[in-house]
């Protein structure tokens, strides 16, 4: 494996785990601060490449809508 490689596949397992965070609390303020961040930092760092980037952005949009979807259901 290669720098850009690892490089990478580090970037893709910390946005992982902050995805996974911003999952359990979702609901609270700024819940996907810290994955918005790095997702952004790993795209400006060009660990992940533009394409990834908006599938991860995407992938908050669509928790934070599934999210959303739950409260309106319940209510």
């Amino acid at each position: 494996m290669n720098i850009q490689e690892r490089d990478h596949q580090a970037a893709i397992t910390w946005i992982e785990g902050e995805i996974e965070e911003f999952v359990r609390n979702i609901g609270a303020r700024n819940a996907s601060a810290a994955a918005t961040s790095v997702i952004t930092l790993a795209f400006m760092l060009r660990a992940i490449d533009e394409a990834e980037h908006r599938c991860f952005r995407a992938r908050i949009d669509q928790l934070y809508a599934t999210y959303n979807n739950s409260l309106v259901s319940a209510a």
